[in-house]
């Protein structure tokens, strides 16, 4: 088994895409990618929280910030990611080994 955000790709861009469109949304300034670096794998409901701490914006904006995030995050969704270099090698290896292989995320 394998993880894929942030093991096999690097999907930190589609995120720094999403919440600088959510954030623009609702008049706020952006966050910056070290930010989103350190605080993205806890969940999206913890990534917006988090994101509108940072710039200082009232929790009350949560619900529309979450509507807004979603939004443009499945707009977007893996037009800003990467696969990380030697991630298909690797995998092309596994699978000529024989492995079976499965991604959780």
């Amino acid at each position: 088994m394998v993880d894929l955000d942030g093991t096999m790709v690097d999907t930190v861009g589609d995120f720094e895409a999403a919440l600088g469109a959510m954030l623009a949304d609702q008049g706020l300034g952006p966050v910056s990618r070290a930010f989103i670096e350190r605080t993205v794998g806890k969940g999206s409901e913890h990534l917006i929280r988090s994101t509108l701490a940072e710039v200082g914006a009232d929790a009350a904006l949560y619900d529309a910030a979450w509507a807004r995030y979603q939004h443009h995050y499945l707009a977007i969704n893996g037009q800003f990611s990467a696969v990380y270099p030697g991630v298909v090698e690797g995998l092309q290896a596994l699978a000529a080994a024989g492995l079976k292989l499965a991604c959780l995320t």
